[in-house]
């Protein structure tokens, strides 16, 4: 690897939004995240108060939808948004994916001023790097696709990597690709601002609220069924994450979703005596599979693994979201820059 490890912190992983979490701290306030009854019928019920369920609370009520239900098992952006690196980026090899990725990293970027939450968004750029020539010439096609549609992005040599991020080892590199307007951001602070901006248009939002089941009549969806009663309603959306194939399946007309939550691990160290600046590069190595991103002045690095490992395999998922063992083999791959 390009760096030495300082010392591995051995703790789970805390973005700085969830540190300091609560329901009056976070922007969501007491008022905005109901414990009272559930109301007997909505429009939609929304499953999930993860980044997914609160954006699609965020973007119906934009829209001008107002009888909008949100539901979470357990707190706001507790689940695998929790966890997530945070990483903003738009280097897709497909143009539409570039797209939506670029939306999102504008609406992220604003939406801070937005709400008045602090979303962790710092616009560091990134770096895609290249071992080889087959891996150069896929960053040259994905660097062409961005510039039709108005991203910059340039094809850069070893040396000018070098001069971006202080601790890189280009020896090998043949070339590289920089993005200067990727990101990155807290996603569970931006979950919370989702959440809050959906609540002043008129999304109720429930946590600690279970779905046991949805009611379907006729191939339509009627109701869901959950512990604190029945809500009637005519849409209703799946964003249950690592829960949503197990969901899926207790519908009374099963649905099955292909999904299944993987385990990842990464890598965080404690400050450097230097502290890397704050908008320094985050790196992504497909040849090695790692990415690197600067984490409080030290480095957050995962591994993009060869063979995941499922979080479950049988049996009822676990409610919460929970630390895994480590699992060294993950980072047992040979690696080049990296």
């Amino acid at each position: 690897m390009f760096f030495r490890l300082l010392s591995v912190v051995q703790r789970p992983r805390r973005s700085r939004g969830w540190r300091k979490w609560s329901s009056a701290r976070s922007g969501v306030s007491a008022a905005e995240v109901h414990s009272v009854a559930l109301p007997a019928q909505a429009q939609v019920v929304i499953c999930g108060g993860g980044i997914m369920g609160t954006s699609v609370a965020y973007h119906l009520s934009k829209m001008g939808w107002k009888d909008i239900v949100l539901l979470e098992q357990g707190r706001l952006a507790a689940g695998s948004t929790r966890f997530c690196a945070g990483i903003l980026s738009t280097a897709r090899h497909l143009t539409i994916e570039q797209r939506m990725a670029d939306y999102s990293n504008k609406l992220y970027h604003q939406l801070e001023q937005e709400t008045g939450i602090q979303t962790g968004y710092i616009r560091t750029g990134s770096i895609f790097l290249a071992q080889t020539q087959d891996r150069l010439i896929s960053l040259k096609r994905i660097n062409s696709r961005l510039n039709v549609i108005g991203i910059p992005s340039e094809i850069i040599s070893p040396k000018k990597v070098a001069e971006l991020h202080p601790l890189l080892n280009v020896h090998d590199l043949v070339g590289a690709m920089h993005v200067p307007e990727d990101a990155v951001v807290s996603s569970a602070d931006v979950a919370l601002a989702l959440a809050s901006a959906a609540s002043q248009n008129g999304v109720q939002i429930y946590d600690r609220t279970s779905i046991l089941h949805v009611m379907v009549r006729k191939g339509q969806v009627t109701g869901v069924e959950t512990d604190k009663g029945q809500i009637q309603c005519q849409y209703f959306v799946n964003c249950a994450g690592q829960w949503a194939y197990e969901l899926g399946l207790s519908n009374e007309e099963p649905v099955s979703i292909p999904l299944h939550a993987c385990e990842h691990f990464y890598l965080l160290t404690r400050p450097w005596e230097t502290p890397l600046q704050s908008n320094t590069p985050t790196i992504v190595d497909g040849d090695g599979r790692i990415y690197i991103w600067n984490w409080q002045g030290g480095i957050l690095s995962g591994d993009f693994e060869k063979n995941p490992k499922p979080v479950f395999t049988e049996g009822k998922n676990q409610l919460k979201i929970q630390n895994q063992q480590e699992g060294w083999d993950h980072f047992d791959n040979p690696v080049g820059s990296s």
